[in-house]
Parts: C-alpha cells; sequence; structure tokens
C-alpha cells in the first residue's frame, strides 16, 4: 500500500466530522459512601495472546496484565487526594497517579502531584471498560506511551461554552541514560517514561495541555499538547567549563514537540471513536549520531474504530479498528510504517464486566503477522 503522513491526515480530517463519550479516569465525591470521605475503584485484567501462521511456531501466552487500586480521600468541599497502584503482571507494582487537587476559585482548581499526562483518548482514560480490543491501541502503547504520567502541577478548569482545559508543567521524558538512548522507532518515548522513579531532572519542565469541547448531545472532541526537551544523565559530573564535555551532553537529549487530535461519539447506537497524533523531534540528527538511535525526525498516527451492538439487549458488540502509525515519518529507506486492522467482540457479562475477543493483523506492508487475543476486563 503506497501511504504517506499527508494521506493520514486527509483521512482522520474526513472521520472526525462524525466521530462513546469515555467516562473519565476519576472518583465522584459527590456519592454517598459508605467509607464517609474515602473512595475506591478497582479495574483489572487478564489476557491470552496466539500468534496464528507464520513460518515458525509461536506458543501463545497468558498474562494477568494489570490489577489496580484507585483510592480518593475528600478532605473538604475544596481539598481531595487521589492515588492509583498498580500491579503489573502479577509481579511489579508501579504508582500511577498521586496528587491533591483543590479547587481555586469558581469552576478553576490547582492539581499538583503525579499526573497523567493529557494526551489522546487512552492515557487518562485507560480502564478496559473504555476500549473495545483486549489490548490498548497500539498508537496508545507505541507512540503515546501509555500509561505516560509524570511530577508536576497545574490548573484545570471548565469554560463557557462546554469547555474543559488542562494545563501542567511536568518532569519531561528520559532521552538517554547508563549512555544508552531510551528512544528509538519501535516504541518512539515508551521506554522514556520516568514514572516518578527516582526521575531525573536536567532541563526545564514540559509544558502538557488539553481542551475539550463537551458541547455535543453524545461525544466529545479534543485538542492535546505537549512540548519539552527530554532529561539526560549526561551532564551528571561534568564540568561547566568544559565545553567539550557540555556539548556531547547537549547532543544526548532532543526537544519533542506533540499533538493529537481525539474525538469520541455515541450515534444512533453506533460508538465511533478516532484519533490523530503528530510529534516532531528538535535536535534529532545529533541524538541520533550521538546515542545511534531509531527515532526519526517525525511520527504520526491515527486510528478510527467502529463499535455497534448487535442483539437487543446490548450485550454483544462487535467493532473493527484500522490505524496506521510511522515513528520515522518521512526517511529514506522507510521501514517503519505500520497497517493495523483489529476487530471482534465484547460481551458485557454486566456492567463493569467484559470478555473480549479479537483477531489483530499487524505489519501489512512489511511482515505480516496475525496474532487471536481473548481476556476479561472489569472496572468498579
Amino acid at each position: 500500500m503506497n501511504w504517506s503522513w499527508k494521506n493520514g491526515i486527509l483521512v482522520i480530517f474526513m472521520l472526525f466530522g462524525s466521530l462513546i463519550q469515555a467516562n473519565a479516569q476519576n472518583i465522584d465525591f459527590s456519592k454517598e459512601s459508605t467509607l464517609g470521605n474515602l473512595f475506591i475503584r478497582m479495574y483489572g485484567e487478564v489476557h491470552y495472546y496466539q500468534p496464528v501462521g507464520g513460518s515458525t511456531f509461536e506458543a501463545g501466552q497468558f498474562d494477568a496484565k494489570r490489577i489496580v487500586a484507585l483510592f480518593g480521600y475528600q478532605f473538604n468541599r475544596n481539598t481531595q487526594f487521589v492515588t492509583e497502584w498498580e500491579l503489573e503482571h502479577a509481579n511489579e507494582i508501579f504508582l500511577e497517579q498521586a496528587f491533591i487537587k483543590h479547587k481555586l476559585k469558581g469552576k478553576t482548581s490547582l492539581k499538583a502531584g503525579m499526573l497523567l499526562i493529557p494526551m489522546g483518548i487512552i492515557n487518562e482514560n485507560h480502564e478496559p471498560n473504555n476500549f473495545f480490543s483486549v489490548d490498548r491501541p497500539l498508537l496508545d502503547r507505541n507512540l503515546v506511551p501509555s500509561t505516560w504520567r509524570d511530577i508536576g502541577a497545574g490548573i484545570t478548569g471548565l469554560l463557557p461554552g462546554d469547555f474543559k482545559y488542562q494545563l501542567y508543567l511536568v518532569n519531561g521524558l528520559l532521552g538517554y541514560q547508563n549512555g544508552a538512548a531510551k528512544f528509538g522507532a519501535s516504541s518512539a518515548y515508551r521506554s522514556g517514561r520516568q514514572k516518578g522513579i527516582k526521575t531525573i531532572f536536567s532541563s526545564l519542565p514540559a509544558v502538557s495541555g488539553q481542551l475539550e469541547y463537551f458541547g455535543f448531545k453524545n461525544g466529545k472532541v479534543g485538542l492535546s499538547l505537549y512540548a519539552g526537551e527530554s532529561n539526560t544523565d549526561a551532564y551528571q559530573g561534568v564540568e561547566r567549563s568544559n565545553k567539550e564535555l557540555k556539548a556531547g551532553a547537549d547532543s544526548t537529549t532532543v526537544f519533542t514537540s506533540m499533538a493529537g487530535l481525539h474525538a469520541n461519539f455515541d450515534l444512533n447506537n453506533f460508538v465511533l471513536r478516532g484519533q490523530l497524533i503528530f510529534a516532531h523531534n528538535g535536535g534529532i540528527e545529533a541524538y541520533q549520531e550521538k546515542t545511534g538511535s531509531s527515532l526519526g525526525k517525525s511520527s504520526l498516527g491515527m486510528y478510527v474504530e467502529l463499535g455497534r451492538p448487535f442483539t437487543k439487549n446490548e450485550k454483544w458488540i462487535a467493532f473493527g479498528r484500522y490505524s496506521f502509525m510511522d515513528n520515522v515519518l518521512e526517511t529514506k529507506g522507510n521501514n517503519n510504517i505500520n497497517h493495523t486492522i483489529t476487530a471482534g467482540f465484547n460481551y458485557m457479562a454486566a456492567k463493569g464486566a467484559v470478555l473480549k475477543l479479537d483477531g489483530q493483523l499487524t505489519d501489512l506492508d512489511n511482515n505480516a503477522s496475525f496474532t487471536i487475543n481473548a481476556g476479561i476486563g472489569v472496572w468498579f
């Protein structure tokens, strides 16, 4: 298939005019709780992956993907604390959120602590009931590095005309550590997530923001932005007066600008979602030469997804998704372009409990592979 980034932009904008309102990942303190000011929510996923076909045998894999507990405490009418603890793959524990939200004035609030970066559809709303496929969309794993979070502070609130905004200063991605690049073509910035684990802070804070419009009857559209220089440990111990060593350390950073458009709509029993993500890396040539990184100057990703119940009780839902991703955009000899088709079924066993089955055909332009995936998801 002959595809260019211009074709991707054209397709997504054509479909954005008619793109389920996902339930925001939060705790509703307005509801009564038997625990007083303490609120608890949980979600989890268990997956099975089975590669099919190919010239060699590939064993399937079971994975207790994640079990997550979300806690909130309301101190008073204006101040609350939210934290999220995650057990991944049955043996890894991570802190995913930990922030104070304090109402400043009117509809404006301050948030400070470990924050989710507001980028695209899934990063903030990543419970398994908010996407149809067994796994999160490829774009939301290998371009937007969900779950993307870091330590920072900023403001959030509502604007006249059904707009919601978020604006934060956060510690940026980690681009270089222990003599090696953290960014690459296959998974873009994913290995650069610092996750609040004794994070390196060697540059100015990154800026992260989002503006969403909720004025539609059954959906929303949004614009997300991120800009910041990556952090590095290469400056550690370098004499400030040593210009040569400083220049070498400078070449281990890139300035990443990322923009995203997303839309979710529920129209006449059809769920239509779509997003477009574009990222640009300043200083990538020096970074590539210094580190040998395969990350390109720009990246582009998009997907459109359609789902619809096909039984009267709406317990069974069929869906299909087409996605495109290129992390070395407009590079000569580019073989990183990835077209993926995912289709399958969801069975809504109960409110907050879903069983999933899908098939995913990946890397259509190169060495295509097919995988059958199955899983369960809960959110309560």
